[in-house]
């Protein structure tokens, strides 16, 4: 039990490092773009300081108009360089936000039946989340996929095939009844677990799916949508979540860029 708790908490810590690195990075490309747009303004400012004083040493004969004219080709070879960042930083965020955009209107699609009958599909933090109600998926206490909910996943799971470009990370969500334990489960950290796992695996039925592509995550009661002690915030709580979200290779590579 204790090395089955280590493992799935290691794979909790990776879970939430990978879903704080694409918060994160929305968050970083924008900073990075209104810094970029800043230095591309003040940068435009200096060089047209630089153009004039060039122009009056020009006409002086100054000597010092050599070194006036090596500043000015600088800045204006600095000028075009942010330049180019910010159109190749504006052209990936547009290129990121249609692929978002793609996913969703594709598993929307592929899941019209069930949206509004225990299913969501939105978008937050840049990633496309399919949420699963607990009465979609699993019996109280049980992680034991339900056919509907089965239905459900295995429609999503050709949307992913046929999209090799979306990773994909599952997470188990309960609500804040303690849980039971029994010889399979200790407590709901176990149970979201499972859950996520069991999702795992109906998805890699398909064998056209990568395993490397996919993450399980339990979440237990970490995570509530409404805090209230109330029945209804509960069955909130008690959800399926399936994030997906386009490959950030590119993006990645454009922010390490000095």
């Amino acid at each position: 039990m204790k090395a089955e708790a280590l493992r799935l908490e290691g794979e909790l810590n990776a879970s939430k490092e990978r879903l704080d690195d694409m918060g994160a990075l929305n968050d970083k490309l924008t900073e990075e773009k209104t810094r970029l747009i800043a230095d591309t303004v003040r940068l435009s400012s200096e060089l047209n300081a630089c153009r004039e004083r060039y122009k009056q040493l020009l006409a002086d004969g100054s000597a010092e108009s050599a070194r006036m004219l090596r500043e000015l080709e600088d800045k204006e070879m600095a000028l075009n360089d942010r330049s180019r960042r910010v159109a190749e930083l504006e052209e990936m965020l547009r290129s990121r936000e249609e692929a978002i955009d793609a996913i969703r209107r594709k598993v929307t699609d592929a899941l019209t039946g069930f949206e509004g009958n225990g299913l969501s599909i939105s978008i937050r933090n840049g990633n496309v989340y399919v949420s699963m109600d607990d009465k979609l998926l699993f019996r109280s206490g049980s992680f034991e996929i339900d056919p509907k909910g089965a239905q459900a996943v295995r429609d999503l799971s050709v949307v992913l095939a046929q999209n090799p470009d979306i990773n994909v990370m599952v997470e188990g969500h309960t609500d804040d009844v303690p849980y039971r334990p029994n010889g399979q489960l200790k407590d709901n950290l176990d149970l979201s677990a499972k859950r996520a796992t069991t999702v795992v695996r109906l998805l890699l039925e398909n064998k056209e799916i990568a395993p490397s592509r996919i993450i399980a995550a339990g979440r237990g009661e970490s995570l509530p949508i409404d805090p209230a002690k109330t029945a209804e915030a509960r069955a909130k709580n008690r959800r399926t979540e399936i994030i997906l979200t386009p490959k950030l290779d590119e993006l990645m590579q454009l922010m390490e860029k000095e």
